[in-house]
C-alpha cells in the first residue's frame, strides 16, 4: 500500500495510515469509517498496522460487512471475544446475517459492476452487535474499528436519513471515497444516486468532477453527516499518474472550502509515486 498526505496542496509520502490519520497509539480509540470506495480494506490495513505494534484491535460494523476467513467471533458473547483477543491482536466481531439478510445482500450485489468477490464470499456477510455491546467493545481492546456505512461497493455516496450509523463514543470518523468516481455519471458510479443528484442539484446523468467530490466529502449533509468528533478524509485508488493529478485538483477544492488536509491511498504496490 502507498499513502500520501496532502497538506496545503503539498504532497508527502507516508509509511503508515496511523501517521496519516494522526492517531495517538497510546490512547484507546473508536474509529468509524463512512462513505465508499474501500472502507473495509482501509479498516483492515489500519488494524494490521496497530496489531503489529502490539495493540489489541477489534473490527466490527454497525451495518453489514464482508466476513474475513479467520479470527471472527459471531456469538456476541464477551467471554468468547476475550478468549480470541487473548491469543490474537486483531479480531472481527459481529453476528452472522440470517437467511433473509443473505438473500437481501445477494440481490443487492446482482449488478456485476459492484461485485469484487466470488459467489461464496457474497453470502458471508456479518451484521453489527447491539449498540450497547458494540460500544462496550472498547473496554476489551485498545482500538475498535467500525464500518459504519454501506455503499454497495461503489466509490461515492450521499447518506440516507438513517445513515451513517456512527458508533457512540467514536473519537475519529474517516470519510472515504474512490477516485474512480471521477469522470462517470452519478447513476453509474454513486450509491443512492437520487440523493447524490439532489445534493448536487443536478440530474443523475451529471458527470462527477473534483468539485463534487470535495462538496460531498466535506458537507454535513454529505459524508460528514452526524460527525461529532475529529474527521479526516481518504481518497482511495490513486493508482495512476493521471489519478494522482486528479487527486491534486481535489486537494485544491478542499482548500477552497477551508480544509487543508487530505489523505491519498492506493493498494497497488506498483502504483505511480508522486
Amino acid at each position: 500500500m502507498k499513502i500520501f498526505n496532502c497538506s496545503n496542496a503539498e504532497i508527502k509520502e507516508q509509511k503508515l495510515l496511523i501517521e496519516a490519520l494522526k492517531i495517538d497509539i497510546n490512547k484507546k480509540k473508536i474509529i468509524s469509517f463512512v462513505g465508499g470506495g474501500g472502507k473495509t480494506s482501509l479498516i483492515y490495513e489500519l488494524g494490521n498496522e496497530l496489531s503489529k505494534l502490539g495493540k489489541k484491535v477489534i473490527v466490527t460494523t454497525t451495518t453489514h460487512m464482508c466476513m474475513p476467513k479467520s479470527n471472527v467471533v459471531l456469538t456476541g458473547k464477551k467471554d468468547d471475544i476475550k478468549k480470541l483477543l487473548y491469543s490474537k491482536n486483531m479480531i472481527t466481531v459481529g453476528m452472522l446475517c440470517d437467511q433473509k439478510d443473505k438473500k437481501f445482500e445477494e440481490n443487492k450485489l446482482k449488478n456485476k459492476q459492484t461485485v469484487n468477490c466470488n459467489e461464496e464470499e457474497k453470502l458471508k456477510k456479518i451484521s453489527g452487535l447491539t449498540k450497547e455491546m458494540a460500544t462496550s467493545l472498547i473496554e476489551l481492546a485498545d482500538f475498535v474499528l467500525v464500518e459504519a456505512d454501506g455503499s454497495k461497493r461503489l466509490p461515492l455516496k450521499v447518506p440516507a436519513q438513517h445513515e451513517p450509523v456512527i458508533l457512540e463514543g467514536s473519537n475519529l470518523v474517516v470519510g472515504v471515497c474512490g477516485i474512480d468516481a471521477i469522470g462517470k455519471s452519478i447513476d453509474e458510479t454513486c450509491h443512492r444516486s437520487n440523493l447524490v443528484s439532489k445534493f448536487l442539484d443536478t440530474d443523475e446523468q451529471h458527470i462527477i468532477n473534483e468539485t463534487d467530490i470535495a462538496k460531498i466529502l466535506l458537507s454535513e449533509n454529505g459524508q460528514k453527516k452526524d460527525v461529532k468528533c475529529d474527521y479526516r478524509v481518504v481518497v482511495n485508488k490513486i493508482d495512476t499518474r493521471e489519478e494522482f493529478e486528479i487527486a491534486k485538483n481535489i486537494s485544491h477544492e478542499f482548500l477552497k472550502l477551508g480544509v487543508n488536509e487530505l489523505i491519498l491511498t492506493t493498494f497497488r504496490e506498483e502504483a505511480i509515486s508522486k
